[in-house]
Protein backbone atom coordinates (compact mmCIF):
# COMPACT_ATOMS: atom_id res chain seq x y z
CA UNK A 1 0.00 0.00 0.00
CA UNK A 2 1.14 3.52 -0.65
CA UNK A 3 0.62 5.26 2.65
CA UNK A 4 1.53 8.71 3.78
CA UNK A 5 4.62 8.85 6.07
CA UNK A 6 3.86 10.47 9.41
CA UNK A 7 5.13 10.46 12.99
CA UNK A 8 3.50 8.81 15.96
CA UNK A 9 4.11 11.04 18.96
CA UNK A 10 3.87 9.11 22.23
CA UNK A 11 3.64 10.85 25.59
CA UNK A 12 3.81 8.89 28.84
CA UNK A 13 2.65 11.10 31.67
CA UNK A 14 1.12 11.18 35.10
CA UNK A 15 -2.66 10.89 34.73
CA UNK A 16 -3.20 14.10 36.68
CA UNK A 17 -2.02 16.00 33.57
CA UNK A 18 -4.52 14.36 31.19
CA UNK A 19 -6.92 17.25 30.62
CA UNK A 20 -4.13 19.85 30.54
CA UNK A 21 -2.09 17.93 27.98
CA UNK A 22 -5.10 17.16 25.80
CA UNK A 23 -6.20 20.81 25.80
CA UNK A 24 -2.70 21.92 24.77
CA UNK A 25 -2.24 19.20 22.14
CA UNK A 26 -5.54 20.02 20.47
CA UNK A 27 -4.86 23.78 20.64
CA UNK A 28 -1.55 23.19 18.83
CA UNK A 29 -3.35 21.66 15.85
CA UNK A 30 -3.62 17.92 16.48
CA UNK A 31 -6.63 16.36 14.73
CA UNK A 32 -7.11 13.74 17.45
CA UNK A 33 -5.45 11.54 20.04
CA UNK A 34 -5.65 8.17 21.76
CA UNK A 35 -5.27 7.69 25.51
CA UNK A 36 -4.58 4.42 27.29
CA UNK A 37 -3.50 3.35 30.74
CA UNK A 38 0.25 2.90 31.21
CA UNK A 39 2.25 1.22 33.93
CA UNK A 40 5.86 0.24 34.39
CA UNK A 41 9.11 1.21 36.01
CA UNK A 42 11.49 4.03 35.17
CA UNK A 43 13.46 6.87 36.69
CA UNK A 44 10.41 7.97 38.67
CA UNK A 45 10.00 4.50 40.22
CA UNK A 46 7.29 1.89 39.75
CA UNK A 47 3.93 3.19 38.57
CA UNK A 48 0.97 1.03 39.51
CA UNK A 49 -1.11 1.99 36.49
CA UNK A 50 -4.32 2.34 38.47
CA UNK A 51 -6.64 4.52 36.41
CA UNK A 52 -6.58 7.47 38.78
CA UNK A 53 -4.68 10.66 39.36
CA UNK A 54 -1.79 8.57 40.73
CA UNK A 55 -1.48 6.38 37.62
CA UNK A 56 0.13 6.96 34.25
CA UNK A 57 -1.40 7.51 30.84
CA UNK A 58 -0.08 7.06 27.32
CA UNK A 59 -1.20 9.67 24.81
CA UNK A 60 -0.64 9.02 21.12
CA UNK A 61 -0.94 11.59 18.34
CA UNK A 62 -0.26 11.06 14.63
CA UNK A 63 1.03 14.10 12.77
CA UNK A 64 3.71 15.54 10.57
CA UNK A 65 7.14 16.40 11.93
CA UNK A 66 6.32 20.11 12.36
CA UNK A 67 3.25 19.38 14.49
CA UNK A 68 5.06 16.80 16.60
CA UNK A 69 8.05 19.11 17.18
CA UNK A 70 5.70 21.94 18.16
CA UNK A 71 3.93 19.72 20.69
CA UNK A 72 7.19 18.39 22.15
CA UNK A 73 8.67 21.88 22.50
CA UNK A 74 5.56 23.10 24.34
CA UNK A 75 5.10 20.11 26.66
CA UNK A 76 8.69 19.91 27.90
CA UNK A 77 7.85 22.52 30.54
CA UNK A 78 6.11 19.76 32.52
CA UNK A 79 9.26 17.61 32.82
CA UNK A 80 10.50 19.66 35.75
CA UNK A 81 7.57 18.81 38.03
CA UNK A 82 6.01 15.62 36.58
CA UNK A 83 7.04 12.25 35.24
CA UNK A 84 6.99 12.73 31.47
CA UNK A 85 8.48 10.70 28.63
CA UNK A 86 8.03 11.82 25.02
CA UNK A 87 9.19 10.03 21.88
CA UNK A 88 8.31 9.66 18.20
CA UNK A 89 8.23 6.76 15.78
CA UNK A 90 7.89 6.83 12.03
CA UNK A 91 4.57 5.40 10.86
CA UNK A 92 2.79 5.01 7.57
CA UNK A 93 -0.78 6.29 7.51
CA UNK A 94 -2.81 3.77 5.52
CA UNK A 95 -6.26 5.36 5.60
Amino acid sequence: MNGQPMLLLTIISEAVLESTLIDEIMAMGAKGYTISEARGRGTHGIRSGKWSASGNIRIEVVGDSDLCRHIVDNLQKYERDYGLLIFTSQVELLN
